[in-house]
């Protein structure tokens, strides 16, 4: 009787189709660490249980934690009536300030 190595095991799950699955997150994983800098991780959980029949079942999970690029932080400003604006309301607008000043200036003229 042949035993399995942990190698032959992992490949025989699902005719092969969880090391494909693996390798394809894996890939999704190391894509995004390399796009964010941020860390990933990658999980396999490998239940095993004895059925009934005293057969080992084994019912693989892979999961994959892609690192996401952190949005920015937006910041805005409240109108006196709670309305949002880019602009401080509580500073003059640069041409509005130096036409003052020139009305100043010149007198009113």
């Amino acid at each position: 009787m042949k035993t399995l190595n942990f190698n032959e095991f992992f490949l025989g799950l699902r005719n092969g189709a969880l090391a494909g699955e693996c390798s394809d997150q894996l890939d999704k994983v190391l894509d995004a660490i390399g796009e964010t800098g941020a860390p990933g991780e990658l999980v396999i959980k490998l239940p095993l249980k004895l059925n009934k029949a005293g057969q080992l079942e084994c019912k693989p999970s892979v999961t994959a934690k892609i690192p996401r690029r952190e949005m920015g932080t937006g910041i805005f400003y409240l109108t006196d009536d709670s309305r949002l604006t880019k602009t401080d309301p509580r500073q003059t607008d640069l041409e509005d300030d130096l036409a003052t000043r020139r009305e100043k200036i010149n007198g009113g003229k």
